[in-house]
């Protein structure tokens, strides 16, 4: 990744952790405990300094119920994309074995509708 294109990318992330940190009414260091960091990386992921590793990815993303999507990417004004992020949110607060039920009743449902299709 091109250097200047790499740093407007860390601060785009890095400014979203901090809307994300605050609008939780968290401080640098209940956000690190939370995300399993220390308050000085949060600080230099909030500033752009450092891109999140994909385990801190990953760890934001399931303290707080969101996707990636929402801290790597631009937002999108669309409803389809505002759908996609409050059914994540909602799914990921179920518990595996009920994830797993949602997961197969729609499979089952693509299916029938396939074939219907068909």
């Amino acid at each position: 990744m091109e250097k200047s294109i790499k740093k407007e990318t860390a601060r785009k992330i890095g400014k979203r952790i901090y809307e994300l940190r605050k609008e939780h009414n968290l401080t640098r260091e209940k956000f690190a405990e939370l995300c399993d960091i220390s308050s000085q990386n949060v600080y230099y992921l909030e500033n752009g300094d450092t891109l999140p590793s994909c385990t801190t990815l990953i760890d934001i993303c399931n303290q707080f119920h969101i996707s990636p999507s929402k801290l790597l990417f631009d937002p999108v004004e669309k409803e389809e994309t505002i759908l996609d992020e409050t059914l994540l949110s909602d799914f990921n607060k179920l518990s595996k074995e009920n994830k797993t039920f949602a997961i197969n009743m729609i499979n089952s449902m693509i299916h029938l509708l396939l074939e219907k299709n068909t």
